[in-house]
C-alpha cells in the first residue's frame, strides 16, 4: 500500500518512481476513469514484471483520521490531511515476477 508522497504517513510506504508516475499521470488526471486499475508489463534483467496499481479513494470511515481540519491531530496523534470524500487516498501496488520471458 502506498499513496501520493504528501499523504504517506509511514515513510517505508513511499511510492517508487513507477508508482509516483502512475499516480500523477493517471490517477490524478481528470480524464482517468475513477476506480480504473493501471497495469503495465515490464521486462528487467530477463524477468517479466507485471505491475498492477489499484486506486483507493476516501470513504466516510477514512475521514475520521484523514478529513476535517488540515493539521488538527487525529486519534492516533497524526495531523489530519483535510481530505474529502471520494478523493484519491492511496494505491494498492501489486508486483508479479516471471523468471524468464514467456515463449510465444
Amino acid at each position: 500500500m502506498t499513496a501520493p508522497r504528501e499523504l504517506v504517513r509511514n515513510r517505508k510506504a513511499l511510492p517508487d518512481s513507477f508508482e509516483s508516475e502512475a499516480i500523477e499521470e493517471h490517477f490524478r488526471s481528470p480524464d482517468w476513469p475513477k476506480g480504473q486499475v493501471f497495469m503495465k508489463l515490464l521486462e528487467e534483467n530477463g524477468m517479466v514484471i507485471v505491475r498492477i496499481l489499484v486506486p483507493e479513494y476516501y470513504a466516510p470511515a477514512c475521514l475520521t483520521c484523514h478529513g476535517g481540519t488540515k493539521g488538527e491531530l487525529d486519534i492516533t496523534g497524526y495531523p489530519k490531511e483535510g481530505r474529502k470524500l471520494g478523493e484519491l487516498g492511496g494505491v494498492i501496488s501489486i508486483h508479479f515476477f516471471q523468471l524468464r520471458s514467456p515463449t510465444r
